[in-house]
């Protein structure tokens, strides 16, 4: 073959090995992001790729063979100089971007939105009620439905073949603020989603529409009886040798599979996600992580980290829970904030701070405290402590929330059988006192939130003589007579899970009724 056409069918075969991979580029999404969010490591391979080419094209005499590895290493060694000091580049550069904007001594949180349920026995609840053959469920991610925080699963096909062949068939919304099943499931096939394949995935479809970004958690959000995946994601600031990550946008992905990219402010004026969290979960860990990096300069801050650890902190998650660190909480005034609690750097397991960070905005604060306070890894060992003849080989303690009392922290504490099938206890520990409070049911728990104690219920048990309902001021009322004792019962008081043991009662049926308060907070049939 003649030079030319050698030339022209390199140039041919060039072309479309680019084409290919251009078209394939999400499935190098990983790899292309690992050079570019570490530039330092692309500048080595480049050079290292430029050294070998020309020595191999231009071998030239002995001297030169002889410089070759010097060469070679001299770049390996300023490559790895390079990117040893990215990362405390990126991060003072990260803290002086995030840092807390102010201090504050109280936490005005609503007791009203207390996680409950845990994120495994929720996945429990909810992979128990699939039907469907070929489909099972997503892992779980917090989202919020009608303003309030639940735990979500995706719908997703069961198998390799499966997510090539079916669709996504909606989300499975779990209650988190009791102990009971309560799902709201939204049926509605997906046109891209999570474990779909190939070009009907939620990355491949995403990564498409935008490359240079990495992305958070996909949650559910159903608006206006339309469902769509709303997905946060991080871009980065360029810095020659190391990049500062950053709050990029967000992603909304309707039913048919049609992608919005939104700026942050764009995504703050959409009325869709007026009550949704906008900024990265993950990018909060790195911004909570950065406040290390206090001081002016990298070099300082090397220096600090290495040997002084002044005002150094770690964040800590519980081991082999599945999930960390920042919690959602929502504050009196409905704000939405990430929380997380660090603890002091090496040995010490009390609490150093508390970061909140506006889940919309960004905006964050810190809470330190003027008393030592126990941090969540201890809180769990407390709780054992506490029930010394627990059969702790088929139980665990979950998930230690932050809770604010009154301006007292606790840690809430749920305890759950190892299969994660339903919440045997749910503990507080006082962070300052250690005392532990632990509680049977969720009425005790809601009444301790609400008042700080928990009132003994008064039994009542007998047989039904009579039950009336009426209508008042637009809400339904009962007269119960049981035994020697007639109660009267308003259904704003009820659950709906007692409203439907209520209105079952037959007269004749024996019934144990709990009662706190005046109100019925329980009801036994038999």
């Amino acid at each position: 073959m003649k030079p030319g056409l050698k030339v022209y069918a390199l140039g041919v075969f060039l072309a479309f090995i680019l084409l290919i991979g251009w078209f394939f580029r999400p499935w190098f999404h990983g790899l292309v992001m690992g050079f570019y969010r570490n530039p330092a490591s692309f500048y080595m391979f480049a050079a290292l790729a430029a050294v070998i080419v020309i020595q191999v094209r231009r071998p030239g005499a002995a001297g030169r063979k002889a410089l070759f590895p010097a060469v070679l290493g001299l770049i390996v060694v300023i490559s790895i100089f390079a990117s040893a000091l990215a990362s405390p580049f990126s991060n003072t550069a990260l803290y002086k971007a995030y840092h807390p904007s102010e201090v504050t001594g109280e936490l005005n949180l609503s007791t009203g939105y207390i996680r409950i349920l845990p994120k495994f026995t929720a996945y429990r609840y909810a992979i128990d009620t699939i039907e469907y053959a070929r489909y099972t469920l997503s892992s779980g991610h917090l989202t919020m439905l009608n303003g309030t925080p639940v735990w979500g699963f995706y719908i997703v096909p069961d198998g390799a073949w499966n997510a090539i062949r079916l669709k996504d068939r909606g989300v499975l919304f779990v209650d988190m603020g009791t102990t009971q099943a309560k799902m709201h499931r939204i049926e509605e096939e997906l046109q891209v989603g999570p474990a779909m394949q190939v070009f009907d995935n939620l990355e491949w479809a995403l990564y498409k529409k935008h490359y240079l970004v990495d992305l958070d958690l996909p949650r559910a959000l159903y608006h206006n009886g339309r469902l769509y995946i709303v997905v946060p994601y991080i871009s980065y600031s360029f810095r020659v040798f190391y990049t500062v990550p950053r709050w990029g946008g967000v992603f909304i992905v309707d039913e048919e599979g049609n992608v919005e990219d939104l700026s942050p402010e764009e995504a703050l004026r959409d009325e869709r996600l007026r009550d949704f969290p906008l900024f990265p979960e993950a990018l909060v860990r790195e911004v909570v992580e950065a406040q290390n990096y206090w001081k002016e300069n990298p070099f300082s801050n090397i220096k600090n980290l290495w040997l002084h650890h002044e005002n150094q902190i770690e964040l800590i998650d519980v081991s082999g829970q599945g999930n960390r660190q920042p919690f959602l909480v929502v504050a009196n005034d409905g704000r939405k904030y990430w929380m997380t609690a660090v603890e002091p750097y090496g040995k010490a397991h009390g609490l150093a701070a508390i970061y909140l960070m506006d889940a919309r905005t960004g905006e964050m604060s810190q809470v330190k405290f003027e008393v030592p306070l126990t941090g969540p890894v201890k809180a769990i060992d407390y709780v054992k402590k506490a029930l010394p003849t627990f059969d702790w080989s088929q139980f665990m303690a979950v998930e230690p929330i932050p809770v604010f009392l009154e301006g007292t922290l606790w840690w809430r504490v749920a305890i759950i059988p190892r299969s994660g099938s339903g919440v045997a206890k749910i503990a507080f520990v006082n962070a300052e006192s250690k005392e532990v409070k632990i509680f049977e049911n969720e009425r005790e728990v809601r009444e301790f939130l609400l008042k700080g104690e928990v009132v003994q219920a008064e039994e009542i048990t007998g047989q039904v003589k009579a039950l009336y309902s009426y209508i008042k001021d637009g809400n339904t009322h009962w007269i119960l007579v049981v035994g020697n004792r007639t109660l009267y019962i308003s259904a704003a008081d009820l659950s709906e899970e007692l409203i439907l043991k209520l209105v079952s009662l037959r007269e004749g049926d024996t019934v144990t009724l709990k009662v706190s308060e005046g109100r019925v907070v329980d009801i036994e049939r038999g």
